[in-house]
């Protein structure tokens, strides 16, 4: 076995970390979601939802040791003396942008950002379970509401430039405008996966039926098919572009052993799920549904491996015991922070709907 780096240590680390803020990331959007477009059966999971994006400041944390090593991870922070002078022109074009200080600076406002998202809609849910309100359910949360949808946009603007820094910067001189759409894509199916997954381990205690298990698999199957359809509109503009600053990327993703993982990603994301979630009354099964999950989160982990390890020739299993070192403390965060929180939403005006809630389709 190759000699490990510090350089590997942290591209694992950024590739765990951005595994984990992925999901919080689209955990978030999918909360904001369901309130903007007052989605009932939603109600039912509110707490396993805030749950999840409770985890932003932990997260805020876990991000120093990538702005102390910065000029580990990325390039254009300390450029190699054999870099190509192509690919110095390139990344000097971009310098004002492509500088450590304000790229710790930028990531502080994005993390700020999501953390005050998190916390303002977590912190109403709260407070509705100490005096629980009367009234039509539409007009009690039309303040809500109204929150979630002005929070969509900065929410979405945060997600959008923390992808193009933290993952597509890895490789300056690579560019692509449906870049930070995949890195939402993919978040956010596996967001709803994990939500699934926890719903299924939950489902008696929150009195879910198979109606919602249905809801969650179908919305599992759009987003399968979503993010599978960036991935091939992605990749199909850069082959058929066939610039060479465009294919370096699928290059790198496609030699030393990265070939094979780039096809378990493409099982794991899309060809699996979107076959096992086509027969509509095997959605009704909370373990079913579940189990897809299951295999759903595991291609998001080893998508963000194989976005970030490659850019630098770094091995894929550093990535793989960092996750379980940061997604094992936002798991510990995240009971802390809920141990004392009523797992049913008590207070949500459109709990009694949701748990009537029956899938028409």
């Amino acid at each position: 076995m190759a000699a490990v780096t510090w350089r590997d240590v942290l591209l694992g680390y950024l590739a765990a970390y951005a595994t984990v803020a992925a999901i919080a990331m689209g955990a978030l959007i999918l909360l904001l979601i369901g309130y903007a477009t007052n989605a009932r059966w939603l109600s039912t999971m509110r707490r396993l939802q805030e749950a999840i994006v409770g985890v932003f400041p932990l997260l805020a944390v876990l991000f120093l040791p990538i702005a102390i090593g910065v000029e580990h991870i990325y390039v254009w922070a300390d450029l190699p003396a054999d870099l190509p002078a192509h690919d110095r022109e390139l990344i000097a074009t971009k310098q004002a942008w492509l500088q450590p200080a304000g790229f710790i600076l930028r990531s502080a406002l994005y993390l700020a950002v999501l953390i005050v998202a998190a916390e303002v809609m977590r912190r109403r849910s709260l407070r509705r379970d100490a005096v629980v309100p009367t009234g039509d359910p539409e007009a009690v949360l039309g303040r809500d509401r109204a929150i979630a949808s002005a929070l969509l946009v900065p929410v979405g603007l945060a997600l959008t430039f923390a992808a193009i820094d933290w993952l597509m910067s890895l490789q300056p001189t690579w560019v692509s405008s449906m870049f930070p759409v995949y890195y939402f894509a993919g978040g956010f199916v596996a967001a709803i996966a994990l939500l699934a997954m926890l719903a299924a381990r939950y489902r008696e205690q929150l009195g879910l039926t198979g109606h919602h298990f249905h809801a969650l698999g179908r919305m599992l199957f759009a987003f399968v098919v979503f993010w599978g359809y960036t991935a091939y509109f992605q990749g199909f503009l850069i082959q058929i572009a066939n610039r060479p600053t465009e294919v370096t990327f699928f290059v790198a993703r496609t030699h030393a052993g990265w070939g094979s993982v780039l096809i378990a990603i493409l099982l794991a994301r899309f060809a699996l799920p979107f076959f096992l979630l086509l027969p509509r009354f095997l959605k009704y099964r909370p373990h079913y549904v579940s189990a897809i999950a299951a295999i759903v989160l595991a291609g998001h982990v080893l998508d963000m491996a194989w976005l970030v390890m490659p850019s630098r020739d770094g091995p894929l299993w550093p990535a793989i015991s960092a996750l379980i070192v940061i997604a094992g403390a936002c798991v510990a965060f995240a009971a802390w922070r809920t141990r004392r929180v009523p797992l049913v939403a008590v207070g949500d005006p459109f709990l009694a709907k949701g748990l009537r809630y029956e899938s028409s389709t």
